[in-house]
């Protein structure tokens, strides 16, 4: 009974079937290279290719045509001498060859030849057989004609190296492949590609394109020649690199961590003449880590009166519990402002600003004002957080935290703006077009990274005059108030931060978030943008 076959795979026969002229060549030409390199297949996939029914039917074919040719350039030659043929297990090294006739042998295979080699239907034409006649040489000076078939090489398989630059999930990607030798540069006739990377390669541009899908280093099998004459297989590496932000984990802090705090926090008000939003979100490193979002915010509209505040605090990293200190800073500064521009503060400021071009002791007037009161404002702030931390016997530190403050009053077509400013991040007077005007310094070198943070020695420093500033401006597009979490990523240093060419371009961003029927939770949705190397807590405060 015949032998039972199963078809080879779709997979194994796409990575095999190109090589079946090499094959036959392989099997017939001299040459010193076996056809299958051991690197190129696995062992398995060899055995499924060689029992499968397919090269079972070719091989049955070959045979036939063989014996039909050998019967006709031999037609008066003594009948075939049989082989010996050993049985299938072999214990004694001793034992005696047996040998099976030769017409055994014939009746045997003509058993298991599928009945559709044996007979021909009216849709199936036996061929006839065509001799095989070896490959007449090349002289030197010839030029091979156009149907010669490729050759294995005889000599082992150069040393090449192949250039293709790295790639990046997600990011379109197109690079030609080149390779060189020592005997100068190859051409590369065909690349291999996994089906799921993403790309693809144009043969005529030796170009490979696409979108890479998979990260990874990614071996390729790469054919290629030096004469066109004689092709090598030989492997490519593509690297692709991940996409960064895949890399960033969202883990839940402890459920007993203490003070809790939403991951998010936004909200919108409108009044005055103006419109405000504040958003802020947890950074990646602290959505990586698992811990709370550090900074806080707060805007407000006083009733009763014509002043607007906003406020802004980053607590520092390095303080266990900085989370805590920047809603107590700014929590304990909006209740103080709301309470002083109320009451006589608010009346004094108001009546000066009436008078602000004609008196020039009406400038004084405010600037003063604005000094007491803001020092009064991070003194309620310090000492908030110092009485938390004698309520859980721990130090003040602990709660370290920047706070940045700004009130705003409209006076007829101009904008009164008075600031504080302790710690890093910013306070920018933008507009029009091409104007900003920064209300003071961040705390810090020239690059990000080290700050002063909210404490009692701040209050008593002689420079503490300097971090307040005010100023009276007309056609102001906005104020914004925000934490380095925002103001790194996007000036990156302190002269970035005096280029009027970076506001322009971050109101170009902004204007058309603002403008939505809902800009506070647009706001927040902007906040997560991605900039390598910045993962902070990101806070902005915009009035415009």
């Amino acid at each position: 009974m015949a032998t039972r076959r199963k078809p080879i795979s779709e997979q194994a026969r796409k990575k095999l079937e190109l090589q079946s002229q090499a094959l036959i060549l392989g099997l017939f030409y001299p040459n010193q290279r076996p056809f299958f390199e051991e690197r190129d297949y696995s062992n398995d996939e060899l055995e499924s290719f060689i029992k499968s029914n397919d090269v079972y039917k070719e091989t049955l074919r070959f045979v036939i045509a063989l014996k039909e040719i050998w019967k006709t350039q031999n037609p008066d030659s003594p009948p075939l001498v049989p082989l010996p043929v050993l049985p299938p297990k072999i214990h004694d090294v001793n034992a005696q060859t047996v040998t099976l006739p030769i017409q055994e042998s014939a009746m045997n295979v003509e058993e298991t030849i599928p009945p559709e080699l044996l007979a021909p239907t009216e849709q199936m034409i036996t061929p006839e057989p065509e001799p095989i006649t070896a490959p007449i040489p090349i002289q030197p000076g010839q030029t091979p004609p156009a149907n010669t078939p490729p050759r294995l090489p005889s000599a082992p398989v150069p040393n090449v190296r192949f250039m293709l630059p790295n790639a990046k999930v997600g990011v379109a990607y197109r690079a030609r492949l080149e390779g060189q030798t020592a005997e100068g540069t190859v051409q590369i006739m065909e690349l291999r590609l996994p089906d799921d990377l993403g790309l693809h390669f144009d043969t005529e541009h030796v170009e490979l394109h696409g979108i890479p899908t998979l990260a990874g280093e990614h071996p390729l099998r790469v054919l290629w020649t030096l004469d066109r004459r004689e092709r090598y297989s030989s492997e490519c590496v593509l690297i692709v690199n991940p996409d960064p932000k895949t890399l960033w984990q969202v883990k839940e802090p402890a459920a007993d961590a203490p003070y809790p705090k939403a991951h998010t926090e936004q909200q919108a008000l409108t009044g005055f003449g103006f419109r405000i939003a504040a958003a802020s979100r947890r950074g990646r490193s602290h959505e990586h880590n698992g811990t709370f979002r550090d900074d806080d915010f707060v805007i407000r509209l006083i009733p009763n009166t014509n002043w607007s505040l906003l406020l802004v605090a980053d607590g520092a990293g390095s303080a266990s519990v900085s989370r805590e200190g920047s809603r107590l800073a700014v929590t304990a500064a909006s209740e103080l402002l709301t309470q002083e521009l109320s009451a006589t503060t608010g009346a004094k400021l108001t009546e000066a600003l009436n008078y602000w071009d004609s008196d020039p002791n009406a400038k004084q007037t405010i600037a003063s004002e604005c000094h007491y009161l803001f020092h009064r404002v991070a003194t309620r702030a310090v000492e908030a957080i110092e009485r938390e931390a004698r309520q859980h016997n721990t130090e003040t530190r602990n709660y370290a935290t920047t706070l940045l403050a700004a009130i705003v009053n409209r006076h007829g077509n101009d904008t009164f703006l008075a600031t504080f400013w302790m710690g890093d991040g910013a306070i920018a007077a933008y507009g029009p077009r091409g104007k900003v005007r920064l209300m003071g310094t961040p705390d810090g070198g020239e690059f990000a990274g080290q700050t002063r943070f909210l404490d009692r020695a701040a209050l008593s420093d002689q420079g503490f005059a300097k971090r307040i500033n005010m100023g009276r401006f007309t056609d102001l597009t906005a104020i914004l108030l925000m934490t380095d979490g925002v103001s790194d990523p996007r000036f990156e240093t302190d002269r970035g931060l005096t280029e009027a060419s970076n506001w322009d371009a971050l109101w170009d961003e902004l204007q058309p978030i603002l403008n939505t029927v809902n800009p506070a939770p647009a706001l927040c949705d902007w906040l997560h943008f991605f900039t390598a190397g910045h993962h902070d807590d990101r806070t902005l405060a915009v009035l415009w």
